[in-house]
């Protein structure tokens, strides 16, 4: 059962900032249920992991952040526990963390990761990290691509509908696509280069 405070928390969010800034989101019909999911968004601002979280509001989702940002005060740690945040150590990942996380799939939740690992600091896509194909694949459960928009543009843009942020959720990556490859290591170069044409493709969509 979904906690209440984070029930509470994503509505208001969602509410907040759709009338002060515009907020949209499409494809929530592709956030499947009652499954251990992951959802892979690319990153562009600090604000991106609760939009996430509130785009995908049906289900409740847990987040792996940066040691550096998870421990950076007692007041952002005492928060992002409480919306279901755990850290995670980029350069050195623990055993720890992976146990947690296989926890948490395993009980059908949705983890949101950032292949990208850290902001684009240049709005364009980073080069994608294999952490989340590796747990996809590991852990045999489905991908959601996630295009964020304009997350890191100034608030007072947003207010005045000058730009507007979008969460684009993408349809699922099936467990059926892990099963053609060989190997892990295969299967996380593949995996990764299918998540990131796939949030690719529904940018250049936009442009359109």
């Amino acid at each position: 059962m979904m906690k209440l405070r984070y029930r509470i928390g994503t509505k208001v969010i969602n509410y907040m900032w759709t009338i002060l800034f515009g907020f949209q989101v499409e494809g929530r019909e592709n956030i499947l249920e009652n499954v251990g999911l992951i959802i892979a968004p690319n990153h562009l601002s600090n604000f991106d992991p609760p939009l996430v979280g509130t785009a995908a509001w049906n289900r409740e989702c847990y987040f792996l952040s940066k040691t550096s940002v998870f421990f950076s005060s007692k007041f952002a740690t005492f928060i992002m526990k409480a919306f279901n945040a755990y850290p995670i150590n980029i350069e050195k990942p623990e055993k720890t963390t992976f146990d947690y996380t296989k926890e948490v799939l395993r009980k059908k939740f949705a983890i949101i990761m950032f292949p990208e690992g850290t902001r684009s600091k240049v709005g364009h896509l980073n080069e994608f990290n294999e952490g989340v194909a590796w747990m996809a694949f590991q852990f045999n459960v489905p991908i959601i691509p996630v295009l964020v928009v304009n997350t890191n543009t100034p608030l007072i843009t947003q207010m005045l509908r000058k730009t507007r942020v979008l969460i684009k959720l993408g349809k699922p990556i099936p467990t059926d696509f892990y099963r053609q490859f060989k190997n892990s290591k295969e299967a996380r170069k593949m995996i990764t280069r299918e998540l990131k044409s796939r949030i690719e493709e529904m940018a250049m969509e936009l442009k359109k």
